[in-house]
């Protein structure tokens, strides 16, 4: 008899220890018993004799062994292990992500040959390559394809890794793969072709850094600090870090790249850049000098001011399109009371919620959660409640008596789960120019529609996150409409502030080598990332939130407790081995029916 732990692709972070007749492969499947059900695992380790902790139950045996070797290439099996420990999440939840749901569901064997084992080569270079130009960054790519063995290149958009594969000549398109964005038949395909070594490389979006190629060469990250590469639901991780280790495991050549360098690549590797926007091209206008459009049911109004309109009519002349840019969805981003002040605010994770007119409903920005919208306030039961901070289905109906119903007015959160028959329309639709309202997404259009304007409506309100990165979020979403399209060399960007060109918008004249070091000087001053670890923390209860931050303090890390929402702490931390420590026992099989605490760790 043999005893083998296996870990079940699941929220905890230990694995299961089972009896098994045989010695099975690290890595191979295994269907075994868990409550009253089955469930498929992977086999963690081996061992000859029985755990040394003495049970007051009987171990339970593994069921059957699916395959005869391990699932996954060395590297990758260690790029789980690895990952689940920084992001503290656990192995299993990135077994889950990155494993085909068919190969969790289904006990039929898959014919894979065996894995390589790991090579003793020398660990090669890292790079870093910045420049605006995208037909640059993709040039440069294509010569280390060229000249190098098995590549995994990934882009923090579908569409954007879907241009760069048919931007490769013939040769590398036939021996390539495009990693199917979504799950299914052609993930599971897909993923097979890349276990067998069929392909020599694999171009994708951030999920791609799971593909199992045997062994990898080079490894290219482009656009390394877009926010994209981070995963807004369970398990919360950063494809870019992976990809960053993965590199290391595999000692391949490492190539990050983009518009921007992130925070801890920028202290680390010190890249340099010397592209400034054309003066003539950049536009700051005082909010001061705007006049404010008034919505109904809205307090507030929208500032307006007369160079967006002069702007979106000469682009509209021209026969472009023009984007107006508001990161705050719904009719209003807030519904208060005026009688106590108090906002609506999601029971979820205590964010304001945004009214959406068109639905009649609320709608939270932070988990996406629905709710009614009241018809009395939910604190005092005051009976008058008005809109806050207008959003954009108030901005809409400014930008359709703009373009007069000669040239279309769209509204892009129509078209928000479009596929590529919608987007195509879209496209046509706006051949001979329009208005554009939408968030921040709507730069993608810069890659298929003529824009020859960008108007953000209040840059401000961008900043006003209380999130630590806040300034470079919107410096990078600023960065990015002055350059993202063929023919951005003749567009006009406009930034609506109340305090234009000053504070982090001078970076935005100077570059990002100049927003950088002043921003770091004050992440240094503050502890905040890439000089720390700063971890959100979300508890089930208010007990287990209790029992965590008593024992952070025990040892020596000091927890902050904002109070709302209730179930939120924060915590800085150098490494996060420590904490990995102090939260394993709330990641137990045995906290399954409490539930289990959600951590979001952010490293730069």
């Amino acid at each position: 008899m043999f005893y083998c732990d296996v870990l079940v692709p699941g929220p905890w972070w230990h694995g299961l220890t089972y009896s098994v007749e045989s010695p099975a492969a690290i890595g191979a499947r295994v269907v075994v018993p868990l409550g009253r059900g089955e469930r498929i695992g992977f086999v963690r380790r081996m061992d000859e004799h029985p755990p040394e902790k003495e049970t007051s139950f009987t171990l339970r045996a593994v069921k059957s062994v699916i395959d005869e070797i391990s699932l996954f290439p060395p590297a990758l099996w260690d790029l789980f292990e690895w990952g689940g420990g920084v992001f503290l999440c656990g192995a299993g939840e990135l077994l889950r992500l990155g494993t085909p749901s068919s190969l969790l569901s289904s006990a039929d064997p898959v014919l894979l040959p065996q894995p390589l084992d790991a090579r003793e080569v020398p660990r090669k270079e890292e790079r870093f390559f910045y420049s605006c130009d995208l037909k640059e960054r993709w040039r440069i790519y294509l010569e280390l394809l060229e000249h190098d063995g098995p590549f995994l290149v990934l882009f923090p958009e579908q569409s954007l890794a879907g241009a760069f594969w048919k931007y490769l000549p013939e040769n590398l398109k036939e021996t390539s793969i495009l990693w199917p964005p979504q799950g299914g038949k052609k993930l599971l395909s897909a993923w097979i072709a890349a276990r067998r070594n069929t392909p020599q490389g694999i171009i994708g979006g951030p999920g791609a850094v799971f593909a199992p190629l045997q062994r990898i060469e080079t490894i290219i990250v482009d656009e390394e600090s877009s926010g994209a590469y981070r995963s807004y639901k369970k398990p919360l991780i950063n494809a870019r870090t992976l990809a960053g280790k993965r590199a290391r495991l595999e000692n391949a050549m490492l190539m990050l790249s983009g518009r921007v360098p992130s925070s801890r690549i920028y202290l680390r590797g010190k890249p340099k850049s010397s592209e400034r926007p054309p003066r003539e091209k950049l536009r700051f206008v005082d909010l001061r000098d705007a006049f404010s459009a008034t919505s109904q049911g809205v307090a507030d109004g929208l500032p307006l001011t007369n160079t967006l309109f002069s702007e979106t009519q000469l682009c509209l002349d021209s026969g472009k399109t023009a984007l107006w840019l508001l990161d705050r969805k719904g009719y209003a981003g807030e519904i208060a009371c005026e009688d106590c002040g108090n906002a609506a605010r999601c029971p979820q994770c205590g964010t304001a919620m945004a009214w959406e007119e068109k639905y009649s409903r609320l709608r939270c920005p932070g988990c996406a959660s629905i709710r009614p919208l009241p018809e009395v306030c939910p604190m005092c039961r005051g009976h008058l409640l008005i809109g806050k901070r207008p959003g954009l289905e108030a901005l809409f109906p400014v930008a359709q008596s703009i373009a007069y119903g000669k040239q279309p007015a769209v509204f892009l959160e129509e078209y928000k789960s479009a596929g590529k028959a919608a987007l195509r329309s879209l496209s046509e639709r706006l051949s001979s120019g329009g208005i554009v309202v939408g968030t921040r997404a709507a730069l993608a259009l810069c890659d298929i529609v003529s824009t020859g304007f960008i108007g953000w409506i209040d840059v401000d309100a961008e900043v006003r996150s209380i999130a630590y990165q806040a300034k470079f979020t919107v410096f990078s979403m600023v960065w990015e409409s002055l350059w993202r399209g063929d023919d951005h060399a003749e567009r006009v960007v406009l930034l609506q502030s109340r305090r234009p060109g000053t504070g982090w918008q001078k970076g935005i004249a100077r570059g990002w080598g100049s927003f950088w070091s002043h921003e770091l000087q004050e992440r240094k001053e503050l502890g905040l990332p890439p000089f720390s670890y700063l971890l959100e923390i979300k508890a089930p209860t208010l007990r287990h939130k209790a029992e965590m931050i008593s024992r952070m303090e025990e040892h020596n890390l000091y927890p902050m407790d904002p109070g709302d929402p209730p179930l939120h702490f924060w915590v800085t931390v150098r490494s996060v081995s420590v904490l990995h420590e102090i939260l394993a026992p709330f990641f137990s099989i045995g906290c399954s029916r409490d539930g289990f605490p959600e951590v979001t760790v952010w490293i730069d």
